[in-house]
């Protein structure tokens, strides 16, 4: 297979050298023997006939420099809720010329670290020890109850693992006290939030904000079982994109428009 590769290089230098070329034009083919296809020169010129490119960024600001770079007055900007992407076709179409379209670029909304790690436990159930331990790894994530007394609450936890719980009745500040009973039979009870409040970006490069998860109990054969779920998801990630598309607009020319396709 290499030396048919390299068999193939030489036929098309030689043929290139034997042809009208100018090296300085774009768009050039010729009529190649044995068959009489046609052959694109494009690889002899010294700039290809147009730009193919699919930029792929994960910051808004990234996206905005290289469309103050590149981008004319064809050049296609829409922001795509669903996929959470904004995609630009550069070499959009004019109105009476039509484009091939080979130069995007785009921004891809990933979501920040802190705020994977907390959806990577939502929606699923966990023991006492294992809610302790995703705590007492992302308290620093916390603003609500503050550091302090959520590092008590994963000592509680660990206190209260061999105990029984009965009972639990939610309190006047929407906290849930739980009622648990001892091995010798003493009683205590413990007082748990109905949420926190994390610090952090929705999306990789854009500014902290606070965001909600809900935390849900119930109790089976005496234990306590726990799952958290980030209250108004969509809410949340729609405005964070929101907040994409705003910032991305703020660095563009007042007359481009950014247009919603999803």
């Amino acid at each position: 297979m290499a030396d048919l590769t390299e068999h193939e290089a030489a036929r098309r230098a030689e043929f290139a050298s034997s042809v009208s070329f100018d090296p300085a034009a774009t768009g050039q083919f010729a009529v190649v023997p044995d068959g009489y296809r046609m052959e694109p020169l494009e690889q002899f010129q010294k700039v290809p006939d147009r730009i193919k490119a699919d930029h792929r960024f994960v910051d808004v600001a990234s996206l905005a420099a290289y469309l103050a770079r590149f981008q004319t007055t064809a050049t296609m900007i829409t922001a795509n809720y669903e996929a959470a992407k904004i995609i630009a076709k550069i070499d959009g179409d004019e109105p009476d010329e039509p484009s091939h379209k080979t130069h995007d670029a785009r921004f891809e909304a990933l979501q920040s670290d802190i705020l994977k790690a907390w959806r990577k436990v939502s929606g699923r159930a966990m023991s006492q020890v294992e809610f302790g331990m995703f705590l007492e790894e992302r308290a620093v994530d916390v603003v609500q109850p503050d550091a302090a007394d959520v590092m008590d609450m994963v000592m509680t936890f660990d206190a209260t693992k061999k105990v029984s719980f009965k009972s639990s009745q939610r309190l006047y500040d929407g906290q849930r006290q739980f009622q648990y009973v001892e091995e010798n039979e003493t009683r205590g009870a413990v007082t748990l939030p109905d949420h926190f409040i994390i610090l952090a970006p929705v999306y990789r490069g854009m500014d902290p904000q606070r965001i909600k998860f809900m935390v849900r109990f119930r109790i089976e054969e005496g234990k306590l079982r726990f799952q958290i779920d980030m209250h108004d998801r969509d809410r949340v990630l729609r405005e964070a994109f929101d907040r994409c598309v705003d910032a991305l607009k703020a660095d563009l020319p007042e007359d481009v428009t950014v247009y919603v396709v999803g």
